[in-house]
């Protein structure tokens, strides 16, 4: 696929002649230089496609196509690239360039390409626009004589300068994450590691005024920017920041009564902010910008309840199924920019494929996603039965980034063995094509694919489950929990896998995950489904390595590549932000039930831990929402639940005996029985930590009151 762009420009065209201008920069085709960081171009120039109708009021048509006859100039923009930065020489604007009355008899013919092989596709997905605009918090005079602006926080995007000054001079802007302090200088550390991006722009003046100029083809990820050089009198109006990104809409809110919980979850925010640039980018502040599989698989959820990415999605899966080779293996980085040998082994990595068709499903719905992904997923599946030693997939990267002893982070798994991911993962691919297969209404490869994935998980067990232990290889955190997370644990022994993992988090690491990327997403994704979500909230308010909390508690305003902040790394990555789910689902109590919220799941978990928590998202049928308050013996629950669709409303007790419920002031829970009569609450039933209702669209204000249990009662005392 070649993707196009669409612009109505209706209100643009004006009576008479008309002229059409177009600057072009590299982005991720083509390169000044022959070895680019952090990919490989295609081209050595940029070239341009454009098609221009125009439809008249007397139903005539006008084509006008970019070909031979237009003519081509060099501008100011004398250097770009994506990731190192942009160079502008104000001398070489040319005033009127763009305009029906400029003479370009100076100009050039413009030289016939070859197209890009492939087929033109329209690009479906949001373009990226500069979406927010930051004041800068605070100046710093640098040690190199000139000027750092504190953004106050890390994103992708660039700035925008007013400077002035005599003509020919040179203005430097270096961007950065981090200020040393001791130097009064930028920090590039996190800049210059694996993949080195300049991260600079230069910008020579014109002279005669005021100068106002911001970059076009870079992006930038920093919270630091220096600007060197003679621009007058600098003040907190000469730099704006402009975040940059895929314009996606925002469709979930989060808050609740504990502030730390709320940094997290913003920080989180920011970072998949700043990683949506036409695919999921990886680390901003370096030049590895390319679209990693796995790192986005164990986080595509928490992008979903914050962001509208159904179109960004899709896309992104169109760009793998492009990569795919015929037999169902893909690269670990789509688009494949890096080149060829990113076609390794990878099997959780790969399975990122397969994991997000099936969580589009489940959060807007779409059955199209798996229709067309379907015969794709299925040559993946394959792929995976075939490289694997009797189910066993015995290569991989494993549980990237696992905290260490010593307070760094493990590039590669040291406690969880990489065959137990990848297997695990060859499961869950397989067990998501059988459902895929029924859910369009295949039966025979529903049949099929249910049996390979049971033949996988006794496979898996056989391999790595201690039947007298009841753990799994080194009864590590990441072991144990995706175990339970992918519903791979014998039958019966749930509980005791679950102990042996709650014991390792509470007694052994003192509250603490121990958890790489895949483990801490299993984590979140087991403890509340198995009622401990008490000790993932325990795991998620730490303020010590390694936790999200220690990044809080020293400056970020992202989530950080590894545990500790290191300059060796990103200091915004999306892999280790899967916290999103746990704050969404179980601390708010808000989740899809049935595919793309038809039916919906409101059931707090931390009521007991927490005073106040709310969040609302937009789903395809409207926006649902929940907002708790506790005090004392009484909770406050209020629903929202979008039309044409149902949700299950639990009602949490927190020990309390003798309760009773209403829904704005009128009884639907009365001495242990539903009491009907309340228009859109069709049944009522309990449990021994929740009332749970059935109710139909609506609002809702529910109110639990009861009495403290005995038990309750010698806890509090």
């Amino acid at each position: 696929r070649v993707l196009y762009v669409t612009h109505d420009v209706t209100a643009l065209l004006t009576p008479g002649a008309n002229a059409i201008g177009v600057m072009l920069g590299n982005g991720w085709y083509s390169a000044d230089d022959d070895d680019p960081p952090g990919r490989t171009a295609y081209a050595d120039r940029p070239i341009l496609l454009l098609q221009l109708n125009i439809e008249l009021v007397d139903g005539r048509s006008i084509h006008v196509v970019s070909d031979e006859t237009w003519r081509a100039s060099a501008g100011p923009i004398t250097a770009n690239d994506y990731a190192g930065g942009e160079e502008y020489d104000a001398r070489l604007e040319q005033p009127g360039w763009d305009c029906v009355a400029f003479d370009d008899a100076a100009w050039l013919a413009a030289d016939p390409a070859d197209a890009p092989s492939g087929r033109l596709v329209a690009q479906s997905l949001e373009p990226t626009r500069i979406v927010e605009k930051l004041r800068p918090t605070r100046m710093l005079d640098s040690a190199a004589g000139g000027v750092i602006f504190d953004m106050g926080q890390h994103f992708s995007g660039w700035v925008q300068l007013r400077a002035q000054g005599r003509r020919g001079t040179k203005l430097t802007l270096c961007h950065a994450g981090r200020v040393n302090y001791d130097t009064v200088s930028l920090d590039c550390r996190n800049n210059d590691f694996f993949q080195p991006a300049g991260q600079t722009d230069t910008y020579i003046l014109k002279g005669g005024g005021v100068e106002t100029w911001h970059p076009r083809f870079t992006l930038h990820g920093f919270r630091y920017v220096e600007v060197l050089g003679d621009a007058g009198e600098l003040t907190l109006d000469s730099v704006e920041g402009h975040v940059v990104h895929s314009a996606v809409e925002t469709s979930g809110t989060f808050h609740c009564a504990n502030d730390l919980l709320n940094r997290i979850h913003q920080n989180a925010c920011w970072t998949f902010r700043s990683s949506l640039q036409g695919m999921p980018q990886d680390a901003s502040d370096r030049a590895e910008r390319v679209g990693w599989l796995g790192d986005t698989g164990f986080v595509a959820e928490d992008y979903i309840v914050n962001f509208d990415t159904a179109r960004f999605w899709a896309k992104w899966l169109d760009d793998i199924a492009d990569a795919q080779k015929p037999d169902g293996e893909v690269p670990h980085v789509v688009p494949p920019h890096w080149g060829p040998d990113r076609y390794v082994e990878w099997p959780a990595w790969q399975s990122t494929y397969t994991v997000i068709a099936w969580h589009l499903y489940q959060y807007y719905g779409d059955l199209r996603i798996l229709a067309d992904h379907f015969e794709g997923i299925r040559r993946q599946v394959e792929y995976f039965r075939a490289k694997s030693d009797r189910h066993i997939m015995r290569h991989g990267l494993g549980d990237h980034m696992e905290p260490r002893g010593d307070g760094s982070s493990s590039h590669f798994p040291e406690r969880t063995p990489g065959p137990l991911t990848g297997t695990a993962y060859y499961y869950f691919s397989a067990w998501i094509l059988s459902q895929a297969s029924a859910a369009l209404g295949n039966d025979a490869d529903a049949e099929r694919y249910t049996k390979l994935a049971e033949d996988v998980r006794e496979a898996f067990n056989g391999e790595f489950f201690d039947p007298e232990t009841n753990q799994y290889a080194t009864g590590s955190q990441t072991a144990n929990s995706l175990a339970l997370y992918l519903n791979l644990v014998p039958e019966g022994r749930e509980q005791e896998v679950l102990a042996n993992l709650v014991d390792d988090i509470l007694n052994r690491r003192r509250g603490h995950l121990s958890t790489g990327i895949i483990g801490t997403d299993a984590l979140e994704q087991a403890l509340p489904r198995y009622g401990r979500a008490d000790v993932m909230y325990r795991i998620a308010t730490q303020t010590t390595f390694p936790s999200w909390g220690y990044g809080v508690v020293n400056g970020a305003t992202t989530i950080w590549e590894d545990w500790e902040g290191s300059s060796q790394r990103s200091l915004s990555m999306k892999m280790l932000a899967s916290v999103e789910k746990f704050l969404y689902r179980d601390v708010a109590g808000i989740g899809p039930a049935e595919p793309g919220y038809r039916a919906i799941a409101i059931r707090p978990q931390l009521t007991a831990a927490l005073k106040h928590a709310s969040a609302a998202v937009e789903t395809v049928y409207g926006r649902a929402a929940v907002d708790w308050t506790k005090e004392d013996d009484a909770l406050w629950l209020g629903v929202t639940v979008p039309p044409n669709t149902t949700a299950r409303v639990s009602v949490p007790k927190d020990g309390l005996e003798d309760v009773t419920v209403t829904e704005d002031g009128r009884p639907i829970w009365r001495d242990g029985a539903f009491v009907a009569g309340t228009s859109g609450i069709t049944r009522g039933d309990e449990d021994g930590r929740y009332i749970h209702f059935d109710v139909d669209a609506g609002a809702y204000a529910f109110q639990l009151t009861g009495r403290p249990s005995s038990a309750r009662m010698e806890d509090t005392q």
